[in-house]
């Protein structure tokens, strides 16, 4: 135990350093399940201890109370890494299988280089928003597809690591990084906690070179994602003897990360696929807690709202889903994560399984509160 105090000290050095974004610098070396299920349990844990704790009655926790104005989030949030197969497209493969609107919804809310090339030799906002590779130390770290709306964010990148540098599929990696917020998101919500949850997926590994890496970082924030910036600060891998082998990036005990490359996301990030239901004022009960939303924002990857909360529960689970206008539910993943304070707000998220056609939703639901989606009008901005 130890050794894993040593590690959370660690993360907790680096989310403060980010203002309570969450980082990965590496995983307790006690673990003994690598399998993808574990890991999004873990993720999931990190992402809402208290919301684990109640689906896990049998792992008692430790839980503490807030008081008013006192913030409640997850400070560090383990980016975990699984590998997933690549014979089917990036975005099939990776989302676990997409219907043909599915893949039309990401096509038309991706930023890409191939989106680009396809529509030459004129200029397009693809060309002008996918940003420039970000290069130090002899390593390389190019963005090659950026899916995003609100607070939620897939970011596609390919990272060459320097020469003599391989990778194998099997490799068990630790990558360090976080998503910061804006500089005009800070000035404006100054006070506010910027908290993240975040995994990595690896499609490739060693594959047509052998230092070259191709991964899918995930993100769901409390923010906006446009115009924020992913740094990305070390990539670390396990040896045989359970040792951590630092391929690139550093770590002063100190001061922190020595290294970083930068990742800026556009502006305005499919602001236009984003829904703002008319919810102030909305109130649920459950139990002894209060809720009163203050506002919401839909997109076709999830459901991002802000609300004032009576009640000593700091971290309050609802039901969220979709009903769609056939009569079907769409229901959020259930990892939800809350953050703020009892005092200005706080706000939760969640997110959808796979992108969602809001053209065919009629209403969010807010465990039994129904929120209607008024859709915009054809032709309007």
């Amino acid at each position: 135990m130890r050794q894993f105090d040593a590690l959370l000290r660690q993360g907790l050095m680096e989310a403060n350093l980010a203002q309570y974004e969450n980082v990965l610098e590496r995983a307790d070396d006690r673990e003994a399940d690598f399998s993808p299920k574990y890991r999004r349990e873990r993720m999931r844990l990190l992402a809402d201890p208290w919301g684990w704790e109640k689906r896990q009655p049998e792992r008692p926790m430790l839980r503490r109370g807030i008081t008013r104005g006192v913030a409640v989030a997850a400070a560090v949030i383990l980016l975990a890494v699984t590998a997933v197969a690549v014979s089917a497209p990036l975005w099939i493969a990776f989302f676990g299988g997409l219907d043909q609107r599915q893949q039309e919804i990401i096509s038309d809310m991706e930023i890409s280089g191939e989106k680009a090339e396809k529509t030459a030799p004129e200029e397009t906002p693809s060309e002008n928003l996918l940003p420039p590779p970000a290069e130090h130390g002899g390593v390389t770290v190019t963005p090659l597809r950026i899916l995003g709306a609100k607070n939620q964010l897939y970011l596609v990148l390919e990272i060459r690591a320097p020469e003599g540098t391989v990778f194998h599929p099997e490799d068990d990696l630790h990558l360090s990084g976080s998503l910061r917020p804006s500089d005009k998101w800070r000035a404006e919500h100054r006070g506010e906690i910027a908290a993240a949850s975040g995994s990595v997926t690896v499609l490739e590994a060693g594959t047509r070179e052998p230092n070259v890496l191709v991964v899918v970082l995930e993100e769901m924030v409390s923010y906006e994602v446009g115009g924020s910036t992913y740094q990305l600060r070390q990539l670390q891998r396990k040896t045989a003897d359970r040792e951590y082998e630092t391929i690139f990036g550093g770590w002063d005990p100190e001061t922190g990360p020595t290294d970083r490359w930068d990742i800026p996301i556009p502006e305005d990030l499919n602001k236009d696929q984003v829904l703002e239901p008319q919810v102030e004022g909305m109130v649920m009960t459950q139990g002894e807690k209060r809720m009163t939303l203050l506002s919401m924002s839909v997109s076709p990857l999830g459901v991002w709202w802000k609300y004032r909360l009576e009640g000593e529960d700091p971290w309050p689970q609802v039901r969220m889903a979709l009903r769609m206008k056939d009569g079907s539910e769409i229901k959020a993943d259930p990892s939800q994560m809350t953050t703020g304070d009892t005092g200005s707000g706080l706000t939760g998220s969640v997110r959808f399984e796979k992108p969602v056609d809001l053209s065919q939703a009629e209403a969010v639901l807010w465990e039994d509160v129904v929120i209607p989606l008024e859709q915009p009008e054809q032709g309007m901005e």
